[in-house]
């Protein structure tokens, strides 16, 4: 299958004449402006899906959005219901938030001096975009019965398309602002993953050691019997003692660790993704007096219930047992103690750039490592929420490693403001949070 010829199908004349009208643009602008982002937004997928998050969270948006190509077959009478549309873009920006993190409106900006037409205009043109893209992609899977590594692998056969497809004048700031370079190069490949997957939820799989042994004499049928049965019995014997001293070494950490839903999912009551670097410009509180050691951190539990790891020690001493040990399960969350902020502000204190460095470093230093950055507050002022300050906290720390050189697709900002859910009917009294935690999601 050809995406770029499905895409060129669905995104007829017709269609591109009925966007133009909706963004109050000429339709030659509104065309190059669309092509543009179909490259984008491909090519960023490509390069999404060289981690093993990225492949995780694209498949399971187009499963849990539905996205199954029923769009594309509507899209004309879809397009003339302003409401609709406007749905659909919304949906699309807030993907292209978790699946894109950090580059919704950089990409906006190359659109829009790109096609000339204006900044509001390429936005919404990226959501209505991306919608159609997971609709096309969507369609795929469903026809095929891709599963997530299939999808991933898909869409790395149409590099060679999409190498060609793009136009010359536009390729350079495409690979320069999306990070394209091992993508086009031909270097970058698709990330398989190293866990089973069932409904879209990740389960280890455990590879149990194969034993071998010399086949007993077939002269001599009693021997040979004996000879099954004893072998039967040590390899029963030996799955159970490693079978309980593996549990008894991963108890402590995976006691409570599994959380109540994927890390995956969309939330929209519970997470804020990832938006441009230049959301992070909160006014900093410059009468707020330095926040004490304690700010962050300061429950010993996340709300997802996880347990983290102890806190006390240097961040390398708590992690490297764990990430040296390919038996013990991922999941682990390590709450970031030496990071804080002063209340209700992004002005982090000096003392937290050491955390920073440090998990730079642990970064490096296991380059599979991909984490995700957990946020918590309770201390917003002013107009900023406390799910906002989260996030632009926990993204602030993912800048400052994006610029130790870590790639962005290995870390995850997540902002879950006080831990308490808006549509919590429980009735139960649950103490707001205010601290970052890091889980490991791949080792």
């Amino acid at each position: 299958m050809n995406l770029f010829a499905n895409l060129t199908n669905v995104l007829n004349s017709d269609v591109l004449s009925r966007i133009a009208t909706y963004i109050d643009e000429p339709t030659e602008k509104t065309s190059k402006a669309v092509n543009g982002l179909v490259y984008t937004i491909v090519g960023g997928l490509m390069k999404r899906t060289t981690s093993e998050i990225g492949v995780n969270q694209l498949y399971n948006h187009i499963q849990k959005g539905r996205y199954d190509g029923t769009l594309t077959e509507s899209l004309t009478t879809v397009l003339r219901d302003p409401a609709l549309t406007n749905t659909i873009i919304t949906q699309g920006n807030d993907v292209i938030s978790h699946l894109l993190p950090a580059m919704k409106s950089s990409i906006g900006s190359m659109i829009s001096g790109y096609a000339g037409i204006r900044n509001s205009s390429a936005i919404s043109l990226l959501g209505l975009t991306t919608t159609i893209v997971l609709h096309v992609l969507g369609k795929q899977v469903k026809d095929q019965k891709l599963d997530a590594d299939g999808l991933a692998a898909s869409l790395f056969g149409e590099r060679d398309a999409f190498v060609n497809a793009v136009p010359e004048d536009f390729m350079p700031q495409l690979v320069e602002k999306v990070g394209l370079h091992q993508v086009v190069a031909g270097l970058a490949m698709p990330a398989r993953r190293s866990t089973a997957e069932s409904s879209g939820r990740s389960t280890t799989t455990t590879t149990r050691p194969v034993i071998s042994y010399e086949p007993a004499d077939d002269s001599d049928s009693e021997n040979e019997t004996l000879t099954k049965w004893g072998v039967g019995a040590l390899i029963a014997v030996a799955l159970s003692v490693g079978g309980y001293y593996l549990y008894q070494n991963t108890q402590k950490y995976s006691n409570g660790e599994e959380e109540a839903r994927d890390v995956t999912s969309v939330a929209a009551d519970t997470i804020q993704t990832d938006t441009v670097a230049r959301s992070l410009a909160v006014p900093k509180d410059s009468t707020a007096k330095a926040a004490p050691k304690s700010t962050v951190a300061t429950a010993a539990t996340s709300s997802a219930g996880l347990t983290p790891a102890n806190p006390t020690g240097g961040l390398t001493q708590q992690m490297t047992p764990y990430l040296g040990n390919a038996a013990l399960p991922k999941g682990r969350v390590f709450p970031l103690t030496g990071i804080t902020f002063q209340p209700g502000s992004l002005s982090m204190a000096a003392a937290s750039q050491a955390t920073i460095s440090e998990l730079a470093n642990i970064l490096k230093t296991y380059p599979r490592l991909q984490v995700q950055l957990v946020g918590y507050a309770n201390d917003a002022q002013g107009d900023l929420t406390n799910k906002s300050l989260s996030f632009k906290r926990v993204n602030q720390i993912k800048q400052q490693l994006m610029s130790s050189g870590i790639d962005f697709v290995r870390i995850d900002a997540i902002g879950r403001g006080t831990g308490v859910a808006k549509n919590d009917t429980s009735g139960i009294a649950k103490p707001t949070l205010r601290k970052i935690d890091l889980k490991v999601v791949v080792k």
